[in-house]
């Protein structure tokens, strides 16, 4: 017997949840399981574990060649709470490793996929 979804949880059904807290004011924080461009971002930098600002415009710029997207810094930007962003003093070179939300995304997506 098949189970009929409410609209809710047909909504959700692409959704995973990457952190999970009890309460009201915590609430759990999903993410969609399809993002090919999030999750080529996030398994470039994971294999190189840190990623210069320069090394991670010239990735961008070879993903829109190949999927004919327009991705650039802005969408790192507007993620920045999957990244964890150090600048360099001395020569003022940002270089970008994924944070420890951006590692939980990744390895679930991995895990959902498979």
């Amino acid at each position: 017997m098949h189970t009929i979804l409410s609209y809710n949880e047909f909504l959700n059904e692409a959704m995973v949840v990457v952190k999970r807290k009890y309460t009201d004011s915590h609430p759990e924080k999903k993410v969609s399981n399809y993002a090919p461009v999030r999750e080529r971002v996030f398994s470039f930098v994971k294999d190189k574990k840190t990623v210069t600002e320069a090394e991670l415009l010239e990735f961008l710029r070879m993903l829109n060649e190949e999927t004919g997207r327009k991705t650039n810094i802005g969408w790192v930007n507007a993620n920045l709470k999957f990244f964890n962003v150090k600048t360099n003093e001395t020569n003022k070179t940002k270089t970008y490793s994924l944070s420890k939300d951006g590692i939980r995304v990744h390895s679930k997506i991995l895990l959902s996929a498979n």
